[in-house]
């Protein structure tokens, strides 16, 4: 079956993203039996509920931005599908008619920071929307952190992954879906560098690696958590070991990052 899809112009390059988009239906796919009643939440332009649709009996379909709410609709009605019931609101306030078989969010960047995947999850769990046993796609999200030389002073996305890697790449967090997560989070990480580096420009990478079943987790790709580089400002090193803590608000913005 072929999509008909119109969209806002910020959200073409999401569906030109082919990887992204192809590990997303896979899991639905794989994830979704006949029956079950779906909740995709952040529907965008609707593709995900619609490729749910195809095997859920029920999809519950939300989205927060009128206009892309708007575009949603008229995919819907043009691809004919009648067991999706799109609804204009807030996920974090709005409460299905039944319970929840598996829920869909692809409301992801770079270690859960610009994006709210973690808050709204967790305003899910607490109103007891999933059923007990209920599944979630994707499950988790693993985040790793790499010492690099910093391209620029500020913080930026490293799309082409081109900033030189000092460290080897350390796993620090994983964020299981199925769970309530805390939101504000810090970390304390130590790194060992080579000892001929300068202290000067020295940034750390984050990266996020996306299981989206128990046997498919998804790297980066252009639109699907591109690595993260935050600059460290006065690097404290010993014995050729670099010591950072890590602090970011999860659902905020690139603002709540510090590194000290």
């Amino acid at each position: 079956m072929i999509l008909k899809l119109n969209v806002p112009q910020w959200h073409y390059s999401m569906l030109q993203d082919r990887e992204r988009l192809g590990v997303f239906k896979w899991a639905i796919e794989r994830g979704v039996k006949p029956g079950d009643v779906l909740y995709d939440v952040g529907t965008g332009s609707g593709i995900l509920a619609m490729i749910a649709a195809r095997i859920a009996r029920k999809v519950y379909a939300i989205e927060l931005d009128p206009i892309t709410y708007q575009y949603a609709l008229e995919n819907i009605k043009i691809n004919r599908f009648k067991n999706i019931e799109l609804i204009e609101g807030d996920a974090r306030e709005y409460v299905p008619e039944e319970e929840i078989d598996v829920v869909v969010m692809e409301m992801l960047d770079t270690a859960l920071i610009t994006e709210p995947q973690v808050p709204v999850m967790n305003a899910i769990l607490k109103k007891g929307i999933l059923k007990e046993g209920g599944r979630v796609i994707p499950q988790r999200v693993y985040n790793t952190a790499q010492v690099v030389i910093a391209k620029m002073n500020h913080i930026y996305y490293d799309e082409e992954v081109i900033s030189e890697p000092l460290s080897q790449e350390m796993l620090y967090s994983t964020v299981d879906f199925h769970r309530i997560n805390r939101e504000e989070v810090s970390y304390y990480l130590e790194f060992k560098i080579p000892p001929e580096v300068k202290e000067e420009r020295l940034g750390i990478r984050l990266n996020t690696y996306t299981q989206l079943t128990e046997d498919t987790v998804a790297g980066s790709t252009p639109m699907l958590n591109p690595p993260l580089i935050i600059p460290i400002e006065n690097p404290r090193i010993e014995d050729n070991i670099l010591r950072v803590k890590l602090s970011y608000k999860m659902g905020g913005d690139l603002e709540s990052i510090k590194v000290v």
